[in-house]
């Protein structure tokens, strides 16, 4: 006799996956025999473009559910016809939504489950994977181990893979992932968002369990303190008055100058289904990674900014930001050709590097699930 999957260790599997600054924008359900993923809207980060990033999170965790599932000896069916029927807008919204958007619980996909399912050797890679975002070797990947980390997401042939191995490249895309990061920085939405997302005590991480913990970011000393005396947006000008401003986006860049290589994921053209599968791709990259003894760190600004730029045509940015951002896109063109003309769904840089210290914390399955129809955060009907 076949014994049920379990779905409770198949969500403990996917909330291990990452999410933009640590959102977590996931929630879980059954129907049957079948699990149920939603994205929930109000997790969301303003920055984000039409919920790429959110659904680059839910398909990394779908691919979680997917190794978790062939470790009990099934095989999983995605049906993404929900988030394919939503389009880049809203998904398919069940529940409570407000003006067009909503803002409740939207289904995203729906999973299957089939006795048969083959083990994937990267499911031994779940509990090891995290962001790390220590300076790296710059020693260069050998052949053999970019040609694997490559191969891991070729099932998802709509998701395309990019290297910047040469260290003069390398050394570009520092200076315009610095120029991407300012955005951030000089934008009062965007910069309210950081501190949104930013724990800056461990008593608050643990609270919360979500968000990002001060302590995995890596920072030189004194610039966490620092950071915490720019909280109110009237500081932080103040700084960019002085001239100073650009000054918090130099690790970023000396931490892209310190890796291996840089990956460029990028799609045909922007929609749900595609940054899902994206999802699923980095997941299994960055696994793979892993389990090449490599670290490894999303970078995520040219891309989210790209979208703002070519998705939105720029109306939630400054005429500055809008004319830096225009300026990019044609230089990030000539380092890397074969994504002149796609849509940049993520860049991330690899290398061997010592462990980090704090690994960023999760909420309890229980936050995320709900069952027969109610959420235990709220009525889905």
């Amino acid at each position: 006799m076949t014994k049920n999957i379990s779905h409770l260790d198949l969500i403990r599997a996917a909330i291990l996956a990452p999410t933009p600054d640590n959102n977590q924008p996931w929630l879980f359900g059954s129907e049957g025999e079948n699990l149920l993923v939603y994205l929930d809207p109000r997790r969301t980060l303003p920055s984000d473009v039409n919920f790429m990033f959110d659904l680059l999170g839910l398909g990394a965790a779908i691919e979680n559910i997917r190794l978790a599932a062939s470790a009990q000896e099934y095989a999983t069916s995605v049906d993404d016809s929900p988030v394919v029927r939503g389009g880049l807008a809203a998904c398919e919204s069940v529940g409570k939504s407000v003006d067009e958007g909503g803002d409740g619980p939207k289904l995203v996909a729906r999973l299957s489950f089939a006795p048969g399912g083959i083990l994937d050797p990267l499911v031994e890679q779940l509990e090891n994977r995290c962001s790390c975002r220590k300076l790296y070797s710059t020693k260069p990947l050998d052949t053999g181990c970019k040609e694997r980390l490559s191969h891991a997401a070729a099932e998802f042939s709509e998701v395309q893979l990019d290297w910047i191995l040469d260290r003069p490249r390398i050394r570009s895309l520092a200076g315009l992932l610095a120029s991407s990061d300012r955005v951030r920085f000089e934008y009062e939405p965007f910069h309210n968002e950081i501190f949104r997302q930013l724990r800056f005590t461990v008593e608050e991480a643990e609270r919360t369990r979500d968000g990002l913990d001060l302590r995995t970011l890596e920072l030189p000393p004194g610039v966490g303190a620092m950071l915490g005396m720019l909280r109110p947006w009237n500081r932080m000008q103040w700084l960019h008055r002085l001239g100073l401003g650009r000054m918090l986006t130099v690790p970023s860049a000396v931490s892209v100058c310190k890796s291996s290589a840089i990956g460029v994921l990028s799609l045909g053209e922007p929609s749900a289904a595609g940054f899902l599968r994206a999802g699923q791709a980095f997941q299994r990259i960055w696994l793979a990674s892993e389990a090449e003894k490599l670290s490894l760190q999303p970078l995520g600004s040219l891309a989210v900014f790209f979208a703002h730029a070519q998705q939105l045509d720029g109306k939630k940015l400054s005429s500055q930001h809008q004319e830096l951002i225009a300026r990019l896109i044609p230089r990030f063109g000539g380092l890397v050709p074969p994504a002149r003309e796609r849509c940049v769904q993520m860049l991330f840089r690899v290398g061997k590097s010592a462990r980090p210290g704090v690994r960023s914390l999760r909420r309890p399955e229980e936050e995320v699930m709900c069952s027969q129809g109610t959420w235990l955060n709220g009525d889905l009907s």
